[in-house]
């Protein structure tokens, strides 16, 4: 029976359709325990529909239900015309049977959390795997990106589509590619963005953070030792670096500054200026926060509004477990106490900011080890898709997904994927979020059509002011 859709209630959907979808709780067991899945649609007009365009989370335990507000506002209105635009909020997470742990407000910033020293941090991640194992034992180990990739395929039953298209973006590019491995005689149009690297699942992701945090960040510095007038943050690159080193020692010191009115430790500054160092956009308003953290005062108007956007909807504790079970749990980590203490040592030197908080040892490491003959295995990528054809888009000096990704998928894929790059520029989302012209007419043609362009392509951007660049 196909899901009745009806007039969204929740005040971030308005004017969207809501429905849900009974997944089992175990594919493997298909007449066993199931949950609802939420989904949110923007239908196309009848006579001009041909499908359905599905959007997963960008993220373990974000909405993908949230991103459909979002796309309807930027996508151009040929693809509005011609696709039902369907977000879901993935298994256990969001408004899907979301789990709870009794995690601790400080818990929920487990990935980012600034270690003391590697002993003392992995009594304080056993200590989360161990709560949650407590509490939701039984379901953990059915959240992960493969029974996510079967929720997808089960969601286009649902929906009466043969084949369905796909848009992911970033965390959603990973399982858009598990998903087409998977089930790809049933990929339509896919698009992946910001693509994960397919052999970093997951601990080698954390190690990448740091490295690529460090150099986004070194970009920022050269950036706004140009507008030290503005900023007061130092006249080269070296100095603004050690306002900001300065800035986050007080923070782990006095476990509290000032960010643009919210009060932050050591932790919340460092995941605030990721966030914000991740696309070249929003480096006005990093420069905005820094330079009030550091000299005092208040941030703009433009600046608080934009992080009130960007973080006023949290992940809360569901979207920390999500993150928790799905990271944990794809994959086996490295157990040797050891080889932590190595990596923390040598990330404090060559990527001081976040360095030892990724290299430190993460949820991964504790997962109950009679879960390990449990995993599936890992996802391979190769020949065997049978996806018609993927769209991989990148941004040459992404952060959150480092440019090498796409180009890994790029290769094993090599029979049925294209790649664009977005060169000159940082981007976590690139169509059609960042204004990239050739890059948003590309993608966009491809998902009308279903055409591949005839080779890879590269769009030139130079970063030109706070918010805006040259593009073609």
């Amino acid at each position: 029976m196909r899901p009745t859709w009806h007039p969204a209630t929740e005040e971030a959907l308005t004017g969207l359709e809501t429905t849900t979808v009974a997944v089992p709780v175990d594919h493997a067991d298909a007449e066993g325990p199931s949950i609802e899945l939420t989904l949110a649609r923007h239908p196309a007009p009848t006579p001009t529909r041909t499908g359905t365009l599905l959007i997963p989370p960008d993220d373990p335990g974000n909405r993908g239900t949230l991103l459909v507000p979002q796309l309807v506002a930027k996508l151009p209105p040929a693809v509005l015309d011609q696709y039902d635009i369907v977000g879901f909020d993935h298994r256990f997470s969001g408004r899907s049977a979301p789990l709870s742990c009794g995690l601790t407000p400080d818990q929920w910033l487990w990935i980012f959390h600034t270690p003391e020293d590697a002993d003392t941090e992995a009594r304080y991640q056993q200590d989360i795997v161990d709560r949650c194992f407590r509490e939701a034992g039984d379901l953990l180990p059915h959240l992960t990106s493969r029974a996510i990739a079967h929720d997808i395929d089960a969601i286009r039953r649902a929906l009466g589509e043969e084949r369905i298209s796909f848009l992911g973006y970033s965390y959603g590019s990973y399982l858009g590619a598990v998903w087409t491995q998977l089930y790809g005689e049933h990929a339509d149009r896919v698009v992946l963005d910001s693509v994960i690297d397919p052999d970093s699942v997951w601990r080698r992701m954390f190690l990448d953070y740091a490295a690529s945090c460090e150099n986004a960040l070194g970009r920022w510095a050269a950036w706004a030792a140009r507008r030290h007038e503005e900023l007061a943050l130092g006249t080269t690159a070296a100095a603004v670096r050690e306002a900001v080193a300065r800035l986050t020692a007080r923070a782990d010191r006095e476990r509290r500054v000032e960010m643009a009115g919210m009060p932050a430790d050591g932790t919340t500054l460092r995941l605030l200026t990721m966030v914000l160092l991740g696309d070249d956009l929003a480096w006005g308003f990093l420069g905005d926060v820094l330079r009030a953290a550091v000299h005092g005062g208040q941030a703009s108007e433009p600046t608080r509004r934009a992080l009130g956007a960007m973080f006023g909807r949290g992940k809360g504790e569901s979207g920390a477990v999500a993150q928790l079970a799905v990271l944990g749990g794809d994959a086996a980590w490295p157990r040797d106490p050891a080889g932590y203490r190595r990596d923390m040592a040598a990330a404090a030197v060559r990527h001081p900011f976040i360095g030892p908080a990724m290299a430190a040892p993460k949820a991964g490491a504790f997962w109950p080890r009679e879960l390990d003959g449990r995993r599936e295995p890992v996802t391979v990528f190769g020949r065997d898709n049978h996806a018609e054809s993927l769209l991989l888009v990148r941004s040459e000096h992404a952060m959150f997904t480092p440019a090498r990704g796409a180009a890994r998928l790029r290769e094993l894929l090599a029979h049925n994927s294209r790649l664009v790059t977005a060169a000159g520029t940082g981007a976590h989302r690139v169509f059609p979020f960042h204004g990239h012209p050739g890059v948003d007419g590309t993608v966009a043609e491809y998902l009308l059509t279903g055409k591949l362009p005839d080779t890879d392509l590269t769009f030139t951007a130079t970063f030109t002011a706070d918010h805006g660049r040259d593009a073609s």
